[in-house]
């Protein structure tokens, strides 16, 4: 009874499934406004699972990451006993001598030298792996040291038989537990790895139990051409079968496990970023029993879709990045210890001078702090702190602290329109209450950021998901909340039902004289668009056409009656913003409720005058239009609030929505206003009109 039970429940929710499917179709048949479709609720059910499934994993993750901290922290103290000597200047280093053997337990030693004159060594890049089920080896005659198991694997592939084989491995080789020492090697590592006579990248252990393959190791002239390192070319098909396509097979299922495991294989690792870019040769790859050559292992990653080892090949040509660079690219990879998100590029980093310095004994959130204000000053404006998070103050950081592994890149903030509201350098320092006469109960615990700023206005009203009507019935909304909602059925409703929310009236007095502009079409554009195109050639574009002018020929009447009815004065500029967001505001509710859109044909020639595939980017869909107590509107974050503060800061490409908290504010985002994006406010400040105010955030 329990398996037809089971068994009836799998089948309805392919059922459920499907409907859910079949409801994000787009629907061309006309439906009454009011109508209600009963086929949006089973997708609910579905919204539900998958929500439950979601939390599921992320609480599998959180205890995930506790038992392997656990573990770490058990191996560190478990290791430092076996470590007779500290290293005593930054030049020392331990080497690990590897006892040869064809069975039984990994035996070592390990060797100080200076890096400067070390003997040939191999230098091994591999992933830490999961804290699981730990293997112990022998060190300096010593059992029980501690090593993961894949790391015991590596181990056990790099030993030889007849004769010892000398090498640096960072978990063996540095003493985890003392933190001055990892901070040293850590500034190193780009100089280990660049020293190093071959770097050996290990992959995982396939096919346990196999013997290993016999190895040619070509010269170093010949090793971009050679295929396989594990026989000859003429033999590897003998010897393997068709080695191609079983090994591209292997790293297909590790891509997949490891979706599934935080990143747990080499190619999605932060550090090996670091070790592979530093290498003088191209590395070795160890995969299982096989040794094959970068060139090889690089065209087994590379499929049709994508090429997996896209990043590595770029930072082997640009030997020049800076640190914002670098944290853009290497965003995707994984790292245990989220100091390393920083600490593992330095070596990267305009060839590894920066004024950060390694040092694992501080918290997470001062290394993060340093940071960005380096970040800052390295990139000379403050748009670095915009990035893809809708709640700031992640993991408990500041809020004015980026997150960055989602860090928006300089096109997304800056735009091929050159926003431009802070005109100038940035003006900020990272203050504390010991170095500065800062109130106590300002700075108790965490330092402050100081940014000088203009302050702009005040946000008096905003819509929301929820106020906004869904889209017209031939792009139906997935989302089921919005089937009871009244759906867009003549042009011209949004802007209506905007103007309504945000109680425009255009007899307020405007501020500083500067001129507001009726922006909810240009708005629209700058949210669809997502800094992606021009957002100013596109509206002049469409706004001409002829496209624009048939489709919207009987509209002017309906656009002089709004203007009337809100007390705006009816100019071109107002008609012309209208009928965009009359043309756009199908597209514009469709992406706010459901978070997607995809144009068919006929809208992409009209709006987009191509047939192009045009997907609407996401990052920024969870936007609302606000007005300000002067009448100004703009869009900005979903987690803005009436009564939060626009400021435009020194340096920011665009002004910023900030909210007082007590005796300091908190960043809440950035947004766009229209009127004041292109130094407006700057320009004010300079005549002496403005006056500059020093804003602090926590």
């Amino acid at each position: 009874m329990l398996i037809k039970r089971a068994r009836a429940g799998r089948e309805a929710r392919k059922v459920l499934n499907a409907l859910a499917w079949l409801c994000a179709e787009p629907n061309t048949k006309k439906r009454h406004t009011n109508e209600f479709t009963p086929e949006t609720k089973p997708l609910n059910v579905a919204d539900h699972s998958s929500q439950n499934q979601k939390v599921a994993r992320e609480e599998k993750a959180r205890l995930d990451a506790i038992h392997e901290a656990e573990a770490r922290k058990r191996a560190k103290a478990n290791n430092a006993n076996y470590y007779d000597k500290d290293l005593a200047t930054d030049d020392d280093i331990r080497l690990l001598l590897i006892e040869p053997g064809d069975d039984g337990p990994i035996s070592g030693s390990l060797q100080y030298a200076k890096l400067t004159d070390a003997p040939d060594f191999d230098s091994v890049s591999y992933c830490w792996g999961e804290q699981k089920n730990l293997q112990t080896i022998t060190i300096n005659s010593k059992e029980g040291f501690l090593v993961s198991n894949h790391l015991h694997a590596a181990l056990c592939r790099l030993r030889r038989k007849d004769r010892p084989r000398l090498v640096w491995v960072d978990v063996i080789c540095v003493n985890q537990a003392n933190i001055p020492e990892r901070n040293r090697s850590v500034e190193l590592m780009w100089q280990i790895y660049t020293k190093a006579h071959r770097v050996i990248i290990w992959i995982g252990e396939i096919d346990a139990g196999r013997p290993t393959c016999k190895r040619l190791f070509p010269g170093l002239e010949d090793e971009s051409s050679s295929l396989t390192l594990c026989a000859k070319p003429g033999l590897a098909q003998h010897e393997h079968g068709n080695l191609s396509a079983g090994l591209s097979d292997i790293l297909r299922d590790m891509e997949l496990s490891s979706a599934r495991s935080s990143g747990e294989v080499w190619w999605k690792r932060l550090w090996v970023i670091q070790e592979f870019s530093c290498a003088r040769n191209l590395p070795t790859v160890y995969l299982g029993p096989h040794a094959i050559s970068w060139k090889f292992f690089s065209d087994l990653m590379h499929t049709d879709v994508h090429d997996r080892l896209q990043l590595f090949h770029r930072l082997r040509k640009e030997d020049d990045q800076n640190l914002f660079d670098l944290l853009q690219m290497a965003k995707i990879f994984h790292c245990s210890d989220p100091r390393d998100r920083v600490y593992a590029l330095l070596g990267l980093a305009n060839d590894g001078h920066t004024p950060i310095v390694p040092d694992y004994s501080k918290p997470v959130s001062r290394v993060y702090e340093e940071a960005t204000l380096h970040l800052i000053r390295e990139e000379g404006n403050v748009d670095v702190l915009i990035d893809e998070e809708m709640n700031r103050g992640w993991d408990g950081a500041p809020t004015w602290v980026p997150n960055f592994r989602s860090l928006l890149p300089r096109s997304l903030v800056q735009t091929e329109d050159g926003y431009n509201a802070g005109d100038g350098p940035p003006d900020v320092d990272l203050l504390d209450r010991i170095t500065h006469q800062i109130p106590a109960s300002f700075c108790e615990r965490e330092r402050v950021l100081r940014m000088k700023a203009l302050h702009f206005d005040t946000i008096m009203k905003r819509t929301t998901e929820e106020s906004l009507p869904a889209p017209d019935w031939a792009r139906r909304p997935i989302n089921a909340s919005h089937s009871r909602k009244p759906a867009l059925s003549s042009p011209l409703q949004t802007f209506t039902m905007i103007l309504e929310e945000l109680a425009i009236d255009a007899k307020i007095p405007g501020k500083h004289g500067l001129d507001r502009l009726s922006c909810i079409g240009y708005l629209m554009l700058d949210y669809i668009f997502t800094s992606t195109r021009s957002v100013v050639h596109e509206f002049d574009r469409v706004a001409g056409s002829d496209a624009c002018k048939t489709h919207l020929n009987n509209l002017a009447l309906d656009i002089r009656s709004i203007a009337a009815r809100f007390n705006m004065p009816y100019t071109d500029a107002m008609e012309a913003d209208a009928r965009m967001c009359a043309l756009w505001e199908s597209v514009f509710l469709w992406t706010r409720h459901t978070r997607t859109y995809t144009p068919g044909d006929e809208l992409m020639m009209r709006l987009l005058n191509s047939k192009e595939m045009f997907q609407v980017p996401s990052k920024t869909y969870k936007r609302d239009f606000f007005s300000t107590v002067s009448g100004f509107i703009g869009m900005g974050p979903e987690t803005m609030k009436i009564g939060d503060e626009i400021i435009v800061p020194f340096g920011a490409s665009r002004p910023f929505v900030v909210r007082r908290n007590d005796d300091h504010y908190v960043l809440v985002g950035e947004v766009v206003v229209p009127g004041i994006m292109s130094g407006q406010l700057m320009n004010l400040h300079r005549e002496g009109s403005l006056q500059a105010q020093d804003f602090f955030f926590r």
